[in-house]
Protein backbone atom coordinates (compact mmCIF):
# COMPACT_ATOMS: atom_id res chain seq x y z
CA UNK A 1 0.00 0.00 0.00
CA UNK A 2 1.39 3.22 -1.24
CA UNK A 3 2.08 6.42 1.30
CA UNK A 4 -1.00 8.63 -0.67
CA UNK A 5 -3.28 5.66 -0.41
CA UNK A 6 -2.61 5.09 2.97
CA UNK A 7 -3.41 8.58 3.29
CA UNK A 8 -6.73 9.13 1.57
CA UNK A 9 -8.08 5.80 3.26
CA UNK A 10 -7.38 7.92 6.83
CA UNK A 11 -8.81 11.18 5.54
CA UNK A 12 -11.93 8.81 4.00
CA UNK A 13 -12.39 7.17 7.53
CA UNK A 14 -12.21 10.77 9.45
CA UNK A 15 -14.83 11.90 7.00
CA UNK A 16 -16.91 8.90 7.45
CA UNK A 17 -17.17 9.76 11.01
CA UNK A 18 -16.97 13.31 11.70
CA UNK A 19 -19.24 14.66 8.94
CA UNK A 20 -22.27 12.74 10.37
CA UNK A 21 -21.61 14.39 13.79
CA UNK A 22 -21.58 17.62 12.35
CA UNK A 23 -24.74 16.92 10.37
CA UNK A 24 -26.35 15.86 13.46
CA UNK A 25 -25.23 18.56 15.77
CA UNK A 26 -27.65 20.63 13.27
CA UNK A 27 -30.21 18.76 14.76
CA UNK A 28 -31.62 19.16 18.50
CA UNK A 29 -31.14 15.72 20.09
CA UNK A 30 -34.18 13.55 20.97
CA UNK A 31 -35.01 12.29 24.46
CA UNK A 32 -34.27 8.56 24.83
CA UNK A 33 -37.74 7.97 26.27
CA UNK A 34 -39.31 4.58 23.80
CA UNK A 35 -35.84 4.79 22.04
CA UNK A 36 -34.20 0.95 22.57
CA UNK A 37 -30.79 1.11 23.15
CA UNK A 38 -28.56 -0.19 20.58
CA UNK A 39 -26.14 -3.36 21.84
CA UNK A 40 -22.60 -2.69 22.90
CA UNK A 41 -20.48 -2.93 19.04
CA UNK A 42 -18.68 -6.91 19.81
CA UNK A 43 -16.53 -6.17 17.22
CA UNK A 44 -12.69 -6.00 18.10
CA UNK A 45 -10.07 -4.89 16.03
CA UNK A 46 -7.59 -7.15 15.06
CA UNK A 47 -10.51 -9.76 13.60
CA UNK A 48 -12.24 -8.56 10.63
CA UNK A 49 -12.70 -11.19 8.01
CA UNK A 50 -11.19 -10.42 4.38
CA UNK A 51 -14.85 -9.98 1.49
CA UNK A 52 -16.49 -13.19 0.13
CA UNK A 53 -15.05 -13.68 -3.17
CA UNK A 54 -17.08 -15.81 -5.20
CA UNK A 55 -14.85 -19.17 -6.28
CA UNK A 56 -11.95 -18.22 -3.71
CA UNK A 57 -11.94 -20.20 -0.67
CA UNK A 58 -10.54 -18.75 2.28
CA UNK A 59 -7.34 -19.91 3.54
CA UNK A 60 -6.49 -18.97 7.43
CA UNK A 61 -2.52 -18.34 7.68
CA UNK A 62 -0.25 -17.20 10.50
CA UNK A 63 2.98 -15.60 10.05
CA UNK A 64 4.81 -18.48 10.60
CA UNK A 65 3.50 -20.46 8.15
CA UNK A 66 3.71 -17.73 5.66
CA UNK A 67 7.60 -17.42 6.19
CA UNK A 68 8.21 -20.88 5.63
CA UNK A 69 6.05 -21.08 2.44
CA UNK A 70 7.87 -18.09 1.33
CA UNK A 71 11.15 -20.45 2.28
CA UNK A 72 9.88 -23.14 -0.04
CA UNK A 73 8.15 -21.51 -3.01
CA UNK A 74 9.31 -18.31 -3.77
CA UNK A 75 10.95 -17.77 -7.15
CA UNK A 76 13.59 -15.22 -5.99
CA UNK A 77 15.09 -17.47 -3.18
CA UNK A 78 14.78 -20.63 -5.63
CA UNK A 79 16.93 -18.54 -8.18
CA UNK A 80 19.42 -17.38 -5.85
CA UNK A 81 19.48 -20.73 -4.07
CA UNK A 82 21.68 -21.88 -7.68
CA UNK A 83 24.35 -19.48 -7.80
CA UNK A 84 26.44 -20.84 -4.84
CA UNK A 85 26.20 -24.36 -7.39
CA UNK A 86 27.01 -22.11 -10.41
CA UNK A 87 30.28 -20.63 -8.10
CA UNK A 88 31.03 -24.19 -7.31
CA UNK A 89 31.20 -25.06 -10.82
CA UNK A 90 33.33 -22.22 -11.45
CA UNK A 91 35.99 -22.90 -8.67
CA UNK A 92 36.12 -26.83 -10.17
CA UNK A 93 37.00 -24.97 -13.30
CA UNK A 94 39.84 -23.38 -11.70
CA UNK A 95 41.00 -26.27 -9.74
CA UNK A 96 40.65 -28.21 -12.99
CA UNK A 97 43.28 -26.05 -14.43
CA UNK A 98 46.16 -28.19 -12.34
CA UNK A 99 45.12 -31.35 -13.25
CA UNK A 100 46.75 -33.60 -15.09
CA UNK A 101 46.14 -33.68 -19.43
CA UNK A 102 45.83 -36.99 -21.28
CA UNK A 103 46.45 -36.87 -24.89
CA UNK A 104 46.72 -39.75 -26.98
CA UNK A 105 47.21 -39.82 -31.16
CA UNK A 106 47.58 -42.58 -33.75
CA UNK A 107 48.02 -41.85 -37.99
CA UNK A 108 48.34 -44.02 -41.00
CA UNK A 109 49.99 -42.34 -44.03
CA UNK A 110 50.55 -44.20 -47.35
CA UNK A 111 52.68 -42.38 -49.72
CA UNK A 112 54.37 -43.02 -52.77
CA UNK A 113 57.11 -41.35 -54.95
CA UNK A 114 58.20 -41.44 -58.47
CA UNK A 115 61.98 -41.55 -58.56
CA UNK A 116 63.55 -38.41 -59.70
CA UNK A 117 67.68 -39.48 -59.00
CA UNK A 118 69.48 -42.48 -58.60
CA UNK A 119 69.45 -41.99 -54.90
CA UNK A 120 65.72 -42.46 -54.65
CA UNK A 121 65.46 -46.17 -54.41
CA UNK A 122 63.98 -47.09 -56.90
CA UNK A 123 61.96 -46.12 -59.99
CA UNK A 124 58.95 -45.57 -58.06
CA UNK A 125 59.48 -45.64 -54.03
CA UNK A 126 56.48 -46.67 -51.61
CA UNK A 127 55.95 -45.89 -47.95
CA UNK A 128 53.42 -47.01 -45.12
CA UNK A 129 53.74 -45.45 -41.83
CA UNK A 130 51.95 -46.01 -38.41
CA UNK A 131 52.54 -43.17 -35.81
CA UNK A 132 50.91 -43.66 -32.59
CA UNK A 133 51.73 -42.25 -29.12
CA UNK A 134 50.75 -40.17 -26.00
CA UNK A 135 51.29 -37.48 -23.73
CA UNK A 136 50.85 -35.82 -20.15
CA UNK A 137 50.45 -32.33 -19.13
CA UNK A 138 50.06 -30.58 -15.91
CA UNK A 139 50.42 -27.19 -14.62
CA UNK A 140 52.10 -27.04 -11.20
CA UNK A 141 50.08 -25.27 -8.40
CA UNK A 142 53.07 -23.30 -7.21
CA UNK A 143 55.80 -21.61 -8.42
CA UNK A 144 54.04 -21.27 -12.35
CA UNK A 145 55.68 -24.66 -13.22
CA UNK A 146 54.76 -26.99 -16.03
CA UNK A 147 55.43 -30.53 -16.83
CA UNK A 148 54.98 -32.93 -19.43
CA UNK A 149 55.67 -36.64 -21.16
CA UNK A 150 55.44 -37.24 -24.67
CA UNK A 151 56.21 -40.56 -26.22
CA UNK A 152 55.69 -41.11 -29.33
CA UNK A 153 56.60 -43.95 -31.91
CA UNK A 154 56.72 -44.82 -35.75
CA UNK A 155 56.38 -47.50 -37.74
CA UNK A 156 57.65 -47.22 -41.72
CA UNK A 157 57.32 -50.05 -43.99
CA UNK A 158 58.94 -49.12 -47.63
CA UNK A 159 60.33 -51.10 -51.04
CA UNK A 160 62.67 -48.63 -51.09
CA UNK A 161 66.23 -50.49 -52.01
CA UNK A 162 68.65 -48.38 -49.94
CA UNK A 163 66.52 -49.39 -46.53
CA UNK A 164 68.98 -51.20 -43.88
CA UNK A 165 65.55 -51.58 -41.37
CA UNK A 166 61.88 -52.97 -42.89
CA UNK A 167 60.14 -52.47 -41.11
CA UNK A 168 61.90 -50.04 -39.14
CA UNK A 169 60.25 -49.18 -35.62
CA UNK A 170 61.31 -45.48 -33.82
CA UNK A 171 60.21 -44.61 -30.46
CA UNK A 172 61.08 -41.33 -28.71
CA UNK A 173 60.41 -40.12 -24.61
CA UNK A 174 60.47 -36.88 -24.17
CA UNK A 175 60.67 -35.05 -20.35
CA UNK A 176 60.31 -31.38 -20.37
CA UNK A 177 59.86 -29.08 -17.12
CA UNK A 178 58.84 -24.90 -18.03
CA UNK A 179 59.85 -22.77 -15.04
CA UNK A 180 59.22 -18.92 -15.08
CA UNK A 181 61.47 -17.52 -13.24
CA UNK A 182 60.14 -13.72 -12.92
CA UNK A 183 56.26 -13.10 -14.44
CA UNK A 184 54.18 -15.41 -13.45
CA UNK A 185 56.70 -17.53 -10.99
CA UNK A 186 54.68 -16.06 -7.88
CA UNK A 187 51.23 -15.78 -9.19
CA UNK A 188 49.27 -16.01 -12.62
CA UNK A 189 46.19 -16.20 -13.90
CA UNK A 190 44.91 -19.64 -12.92
CA UNK A 191 46.41 -19.45 -9.31
CA UNK A 192 44.79 -15.99 -8.82
CA UNK A 193 41.26 -17.80 -9.97
CA UNK A 194 41.35 -20.49 -7.62
CA UNK A 195 42.57 -18.52 -4.57
CA UNK A 196 39.73 -15.72 -5.41
CA UNK A 197 36.86 -18.09 -6.52
CA UNK A 198 37.29 -19.15 -2.94
CA UNK A 199 36.56 -15.93 -1.66
CA UNK A 200 33.52 -15.21 -4.20
CA UNK A 201 32.01 -18.64 -2.68
CA UNK A 202 31.85 -17.03 0.51
CA UNK A 203 30.69 -14.05 -0.99
CA UNK A 204 27.82 -15.82 -2.79
CA UNK A 205 26.87 -17.60 0.26
CA UNK A 206 26.24 -14.30 2.19
CA UNK A 207 24.33 -13.12 -0.77
CA UNK A 208 22.20 -15.88 -0.70
CA UNK A 209 21.47 -15.43 3.62
CA UNK A 210 20.77 -11.72 2.45
CA UNK A 211 18.17 -12.68 0.31
CA UNK A 212 16.42 -15.39 2.71
CA UNK A 213 16.32 -12.24 4.83
CA UNK A 214 15.35 -10.04 2.99
CA UNK A 215 12.22 -12.28 1.43
CA UNK A 216 10.97 -12.72 5.23
CA UNK A 217 11.15 -9.11 5.81
CA UNK A 218 8.88 -8.60 3.22
CA UNK A 219 6.81 -11.56 4.07
CA UNK A 220 6.28 -9.94 7.55
CA UNK A 221 5.64 -6.31 6.52
CA UNK A 222 2.88 -7.16 3.42
CA UNK A 223 1.33 -10.33 6.28
CA UNK A 224 0.92 -7.10 8.74
CA UNK A 225 -0.22 -4.42 5.81
CA UNK A 226 -2.84 -7.27 4.36
CA UNK A 227 -4.25 -6.97 8.16
CA UNK A 228 -4.40 -3.80 7.89
CA UNK A 229 -6.07 -3.39 4.62
CA UNK A 230 -8.60 -5.58 6.12
CA UNK A 231 -9.16 -3.40 9.17
CA UNK A 232 -9.57 -0.78 6.61
CA UNK A 233 -12.51 -2.14 4.90
CA UNK A 234 -14.22 -3.59 8.36
CA UNK A 235 -14.04 0.42 9.56
CA UNK A 236 -15.08 2.37 6.20
CA UNK A 237 -18.19 -0.33 5.72
CA UNK A 238 -19.08 0.49 9.61
CA UNK A 239 -18.79 4.36 8.69
CA UNK A 240 -21.10 3.63 5.84
CA UNK A 241 -23.29 1.29 7.97
CA UNK A 242 -23.60 4.89 10.31
CA UNK A 243 -24.16 7.01 7.27
CA UNK A 244 -26.97 5.06 6.07
CA UNK A 245 -28.66 5.04 9.74
CA UNK A 246 -28.25 8.90 9.50
CA UNK A 247 -29.82 9.58 6.68
CA UNK A 248 -32.64 6.96 7.28
CA UNK A 249 -33.21 8.90 10.54
CA UNK A 250 -32.50 12.66 8.86
CA UNK A 251 -35.77 10.84 6.37
CA UNK A 252 -38.05 10.55 9.08
CA UNK A 253 -37.41 13.99 10.82
CA UNK A 254 -38.27 15.31 7.12
CA UNK A 255 -41.81 13.30 7.79
CA UNK A 256 -42.05 14.57 11.02
CA UNK A 257 -41.10 18.25 10.05
CA UNK A 258 -38.61 18.86 12.35
CA UNK A 259 -36.37 19.11 9.24
CA UNK A 260 -35.83 20.80 5.98
CA UNK A 261 -35.67 18.05 3.03
CA UNK A 262 -32.82 20.16 1.35
CA UNK A 263 -30.72 19.25 4.33
CA UNK A 264 -30.68 15.48 3.43
CA UNK A 265 -28.46 16.74 0.51
CA UNK A 266 -25.74 17.04 2.57
CA UNK A 267 -25.77 13.11 4.38
CA UNK A 268 -26.83 11.63 0.60
CA UNK A 269 -23.08 13.37 -0.58
CA UNK A 270 -21.87 12.22 2.41
CA UNK A 271 -22.84 8.56 1.98
CA UNK A 272 -21.58 8.57 -2.08
CA UNK A 273 -18.05 10.09 0.02
CA UNK A 274 -17.98 6.81 2.13
CA UNK A 275 -19.40 4.14 -0.63
CA UNK A 276 -16.30 5.59 -2.69
CA UNK A 277 -13.83 5.38 0.61
CA UNK A 278 -15.03 1.70 0.54
CA UNK A 279 -14.15 1.16 -3.04
CA UNK A 280 -10.86 2.52 -2.46
CA UNK A 281 -10.05 0.67 0.52
CA UNK A 282 -11.55 -2.62 -1.24
CA UNK A 283 -8.88 -1.95 -3.83
CA UNK A 284 -6.05 -1.45 -1.74
CA UNK A 285 -7.27 -4.75 0.24
CA UNK A 286 -6.69 -6.53 -3.24
CA UNK A 287 -3.56 -4.91 -4.78
CA UNK A 288 -2.14 -5.58 -0.80
CA UNK A 289 -3.56 -9.57 -1.03
CA UNK A 290 -1.83 -9.83 -4.30
CA UNK A 291 1.54 -8.60 -3.35
CA UNK A 292 1.37 -10.84 -0.28
CA UNK A 293 0.42 -14.13 -2.23
CA UNK A 294 3.45 -12.89 -5.56
CA UNK A 295 5.98 -13.86 -1.97
CA UNK A 296 4.64 -16.76 -1.37
CA UNK A 297 3.82 -19.13 -4.87
CA UNK A 298 6.02 -20.49 -7.82
CA UNK A 299 3.12 -20.14 -10.08
CA UNK A 300 -0.39 -18.54 -10.68
CA UNK A 301 -1.62 -21.98 -11.09
CA UNK A 302 -1.17 -22.78 -7.37
CA UNK A 303 -4.54 -23.36 -5.55
CA UNK A 304 -2.90 -20.96 -2.85
CA UNK A 305 -2.92 -18.15 -5.65
CA UNK A 306 -6.50 -18.24 -5.95
CA UNK A 307 -7.29 -18.07 -2.19
CA UNK A 308 -8.16 -15.57 -0.45
CA UNK A 309 -5.70 -14.57 2.98
CA UNK A 310 -7.55 -14.04 6.57
CA UNK A 311 -3.73 -13.30 8.27
CA UNK A 312 -4.85 -14.44 11.76
CA UNK A 313 -1.93 -13.74 13.81
CA UNK A 314 -3.49 -11.40 16.50
CA UNK A 315 -0.08 -8.16 17.09
CA UNK A 316 1.56 -8.78 20.39
CA UNK A 317 5.54 -7.36 20.95
CA UNK A 318 7.70 -6.53 23.45
CA UNK A 319 9.66 -3.23 24.29
CA UNK A 320 12.73 -3.35 22.17
CA UNK A 321 15.53 -1.14 24.33
CA UNK A 322 17.74 0.66 21.60
CA UNK A 323 21.21 1.62 21.76
CA UNK A 324 22.08 2.76 19.22
CA UNK A 325 25.72 3.27 19.25
CA UNK A 326 26.83 -0.55 20.54
CA UNK A 327 24.16 -1.31 17.02
CA UNK A 328 26.37 0.75 14.58
CA UNK A 329 29.13 -0.68 15.52
CA UNK A 330 27.92 -4.45 15.13
CA UNK A 331 26.41 -3.33 12.00
CA UNK A 332 30.03 -1.89 10.41
CA UNK A 333 31.77 -4.61 11.72
CA UNK A 334 29.27 -7.66 10.84
CA UNK A 335 26.75 -6.33 8.38
CA UNK A 336 26.63 -8.43 4.86
CA UNK A 337 27.07 -5.26 2.68
CA UNK A 338 29.95 -4.44 4.53
CA UNK A 339 31.33 -7.71 4.99
CA UNK A 340 31.37 -8.23 1.05
CA UNK A 341 32.33 -5.18 0.03
CA UNK A 342 35.82 -6.02 2.44
CA UNK A 343 36.00 -9.75 0.72
CA UNK A 344 36.11 -7.92 -3.00
CA UNK A 345 38.58 -5.49 -1.86
CA UNK A 346 40.79 -9.08 -1.11
CA UNK A 347 39.83 -10.20 -4.61
CA UNK A 348 40.93 -6.41 -6.10
CA UNK A 349 44.18 -6.80 -3.73
CA UNK A 350 44.79 -10.33 -5.13
CA UNK A 351 44.11 -8.77 -9.05
CA UNK A 352 46.62 -6.02 -8.39
CA UNK A 353 49.47 -8.48 -7.15
CA UNK A 354 48.82 -10.41 -10.41
CA UNK A 355 48.76 -7.64 -12.61
CA UNK A 356 52.03 -6.33 -10.70
CA UNK A 357 53.29 -9.59 -11.24
CA UNK A 358 52.94 -9.54 -14.71
CA UNK A 359 54.57 -6.08 -15.68
CA UNK A 360 57.52 -7.78 -14.81
CA UNK A 361 59.66 -9.43 -17.67
CA UNK A 362 59.47 -12.57 -19.22
CA UNK A 363 62.48 -15.20 -18.77
CA UNK A 364 61.62 -18.70 -18.87
CA UNK A 365 63.18 -21.98 -18.37
CA UNK A 366 63.10 -24.75 -20.73
CA UNK A 367 64.65 -28.37 -19.72
CA UNK A 368 64.43 -31.58 -21.46
CA UNK A 369 65.59 -35.04 -21.08
CA UNK A 370 65.10 -36.97 -24.30
CA UNK A 371 65.49 -41.20 -25.20
CA UNK A 372 65.07 -42.12 -28.45
CA UNK A 373 65.06 -46.22 -29.37
CA UNK A 374 64.85 -47.90 -32.97
CA UNK A 375 63.95 -51.22 -33.79
CA UNK A 376 63.10 -53.69 -36.95
CA UNK A 377 64.65 -56.33 -39.19
CA UNK A 378 68.38 -54.94 -40.16
CA UNK A 379 69.47 -55.49 -43.47
CA UNK A 380 72.82 -55.44 -45.18
CA UNK A 381 73.19 -55.01 -49.04
CA UNK A 382 76.44 -56.05 -50.92
CA UNK A 383 76.55 -52.96 -52.96
CA UNK A 384 74.51 -49.35 -53.44
CA UNK A 385 70.73 -50.96 -53.77
CA UNK A 386 71.86 -54.63 -53.77
CA UNK A 387 69.40 -57.57 -52.65
CA UNK A 388 68.77 -57.60 -48.85
CA UNK A 389 70.70 -60.00 -46.89
CA UNK A 390 68.69 -60.46 -43.06
CA UNK A 391 71.34 -59.92 -40.91
CA UNK A 392 69.51 -59.64 -37.17
CA UNK A 393 66.06 -59.93 -36.51
CA UNK A 394 64.36 -57.28 -34.72
CA UNK A 395 61.40 -55.31 -33.88
CA UNK A 396 59.36 -52.90 -31.55
CA UNK A 397 60.69 -54.23 -28.47
CA UNK A 398 63.95 -53.88 -29.23
CA UNK A 399 63.05 -50.05 -29.56
CA UNK A 400 61.77 -49.76 -25.88
CA UNK A 401 64.53 -51.85 -24.87
CA UNK A 402 67.09 -48.84 -26.03
CA UNK A 403 65.07 -46.62 -24.42
CA UNK A 404 64.96 -48.50 -21.05
CA UNK A 405 68.46 -48.60 -21.17
CA UNK A 406 68.91 -44.93 -21.84
CA UNK A 407 70.97 -46.32 -24.58
CA UNK A 408 70.83 -42.93 -26.82
CA UNK A 409 70.25 -39.89 -24.02
CA UNK A 410 69.63 -36.64 -24.93
CA UNK A 411 69.28 -33.40 -22.77
CA UNK A 412 68.87 -29.67 -22.93
CA UNK A 413 68.37 -26.51 -21.99
CA UNK A 414 67.40 -23.32 -22.82
CA UNK A 415 66.22 -19.98 -21.37
CA UNK A 416 63.65 -17.42 -23.69
CA UNK A 417 63.38 -14.05 -22.36
CA UNK A 418 60.89 -10.78 -23.18
CA UNK A 419 60.15 -7.72 -22.66
CA UNK A 420 57.85 -5.11 -24.27
CA UNK A 421 59.45 -1.62 -24.75
CA UNK A 422 57.78 1.68 -23.56
CA UNK A 423 54.29 1.58 -21.56
CA UNK A 424 53.02 -1.86 -21.65
CA UNK A 425 49.65 -3.01 -21.81
CA UNK A 426 50.59 -5.05 -18.89
CA UNK A 427 51.57 -1.66 -16.75
CA UNK A 428 48.29 -0.08 -17.88
CA UNK A 429 46.36 -2.31 -16.73
CA UNK A 430 48.11 -2.16 -13.50
CA UNK A 431 47.49 1.21 -13.33
CA UNK A 432 43.79 0.81 -13.50
CA UNK A 433 44.00 -1.78 -11.09
CA UNK A 434 45.16 0.21 -8.79
CA UNK A 435 42.67 3.08 -9.07
CA UNK A 436 40.10 0.84 -8.86
CA UNK A 437 41.08 -0.43 -5.67
CA UNK A 438 41.24 3.10 -4.26
CA UNK A 439 37.44 3.51 -5.63
CA UNK A 440 36.34 0.21 -3.93
CA UNK A 441 37.93 1.36 -0.03
CA UNK A 442 36.55 5.06 -1.10
CA UNK A 443 33.32 3.58 -1.62
CA UNK A 444 33.73 1.04 1.75
CA UNK A 445 33.73 4.70 3.76
CA UNK A 446 30.74 5.68 2.30
CA UNK A 447 29.20 2.27 2.51
CA UNK A 448 30.46 2.24 6.46
CA UNK A 449 28.60 6.09 6.66
CA UNK A 450 25.22 5.19 5.11
CA UNK A 451 25.04 1.34 7.44
CA UNK A 452 25.82 4.37 10.16
CA UNK A 453 23.16 6.47 9.03
CA UNK A 454 20.42 3.58 8.04
CA UNK A 455 21.01 2.07 11.64
CA UNK A 456 20.78 5.44 13.37
CA UNK A 457 17.98 6.28 11.30
CA UNK A 458 16.32 2.79 12.39
CA UNK A 459 16.78 2.89 15.95
CA UNK A 460 15.27 6.42 16.33
CA UNK A 461 12.04 5.22 14.45
CA UNK A 462 12.08 2.08 16.97
CA UNK A 463 11.89 5.18 19.65
CA UNK A 464 9.52 7.86 17.79
CA UNK A 465 6.73 4.65 16.66
CA UNK A 466 7.13 3.42 20.19
CA UNK A 467 5.47 6.93 21.25
CA UNK A 468 3.20 7.10 18.67
CA UNK A 469 1.92 4.13 20.22
CA UNK A 470 1.93 4.92 23.16
CA UNK A 471 -0.33 7.84 22.44
CA UNK A 472 -2.66 5.71 20.04
CA UNK A 473 -3.11 3.45 23.37
CA UNK A 474 -3.70 6.96 25.20
CA UNK A 475 -6.31 7.72 22.65
CA UNK A 476 -7.92 4.11 22.85
CA UNK A 477 -8.74 4.95 26.06
CA UNK A 478 -9.98 7.85 26.10
CA UNK A 479 -12.60 6.83 23.64
CA UNK A 480 -13.26 3.66 25.72
CA UNK A 481 -14.06 6.60 28.45
CA UNK A 482 -15.90 8.80 25.36
CA UNK A 483 -18.31 6.10 24.49
CA UNK A 484 -19.15 5.11 28.17
CA UNK A 485 -20.13 8.41 28.97
CA UNK A 486 -22.04 8.91 25.82
CA UNK A 487 -24.39 5.56 27.18
CA UNK A 488 -25.21 7.28 30.35
CA UNK A 489 -25.81 10.42 29.04
CA UNK A 490 -28.11 8.55 26.65
CA UNK A 491 -29.56 6.67 29.53
CA UNK A 492 -30.22 10.26 30.50
CA UNK A 493 -32.49 11.01 27.85
CA UNK A 494 -30.02 13.94 26.64
CA UNK A 495 -28.36 12.07 23.64
CA UNK A 496 -29.74 10.45 20.52
CA UNK A 497 -28.82 6.65 19.79
CA UNK A 498 -26.78 7.87 17.08
CA UNK A 499 -24.42 9.80 18.85
CA UNK A 500 -23.66 6.66 21.05
CA UNK A 501 -23.05 4.70 17.28
CA UNK A 502 -20.88 7.62 16.40
CA UNK A 503 -18.86 6.86 19.61
CA UNK A 504 -18.59 3.30 19.23
CA UNK A 505 -17.65 4.44 15.71
CA UNK A 506 -14.54 6.44 16.94
CA UNK A 507 -13.83 3.67 19.83
CA UNK A 508 -13.11 0.89 16.67
CA UNK A 509 -11.23 3.63 14.64
CA UNK A 510 -8.69 4.57 17.58
CA UNK A 511 -8.36 0.87 17.68
CA UNK A 512 -7.56 0.42 14.80
CA UNK A 513 -5.20 3.49 14.74
CA UNK A 514 -3.63 1.53 17.88
CA UNK A 515 -3.29 -1.84 15.64
CA UNK A 516 -1.65 0.45 12.82
CA UNK A 517 0.89 2.17 15.42
CA UNK A 518 1.38 -1.17 17.33
CA UNK A 519 1.93 -2.76 13.66
CA UNK A 520 4.33 0.46 12.78
CA UNK A 521 6.45 -0.17 16.38
CA UNK A 522 6.63 -4.22 15.29
CA UNK A 523 7.85 -3.09 11.73
CA UNK A 524 10.11 -0.68 13.42
CA UNK A 525 11.92 -3.20 15.83
CA UNK A 526 12.62 -6.18 13.39
CA UNK A 527 13.53 -3.28 10.27
CA UNK A 528 16.10 -1.98 13.79
CA UNK A 529 17.37 -5.76 13.82
CA UNK A 530 17.74 -6.45 10.47
CA UNK A 531 19.70 -3.24 9.24
CA UNK A 532 22.19 -4.83 11.62
CA UNK A 533 22.77 -8.25 9.55
CA UNK A 534 21.81 -7.24 5.91
CA UNK A 535 21.11 -4.53 3.73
Amino acid sequence: MTKQTANGMAWAIVAALVVPAMAMAQTAAVPARGVQVQEQDRYVVGRALPPEVPGSPRVELTLEQAIERALEKNLDIQSAKLNPQIQDYTLQAARANFRPTLNANYGYTNSSQQSTSQLDGGARVTSQVNAFGSSMSQRLPWQGGNVSVNFSNNRNATDSAFSTRNPSYSSNLNLQYTQPLLAGRTIDGQRNALRTGEIQKQIVDIQLQTQIENIKNQVRTRYWALRQSIEAIEIQRRALDLANRQLADQRIRVEIGTLAEIDLVLQEAQIATTEQGLLATEIAWRNAELAFKRLLVDSTTDEFFRSTINPVDQVSFAIQTVDIPGAVTRAIAERSDIVIAREQIRVSEMGLELSKNSILPSLGLTASYRLAGVGGNEFARSSLGGAPVLVKESGYLDALRSIAGLDTPTWSLSFNFSKPLGLSAARASHLQSALRLEQQKTTLRSTELNIETAVTTAGLDVQSTYKQLLAAQKTREASERTLQAELTRFGLGTITNFQVIQAQNALTSARNNELSATIRYINAVAEFDRVQRIQ
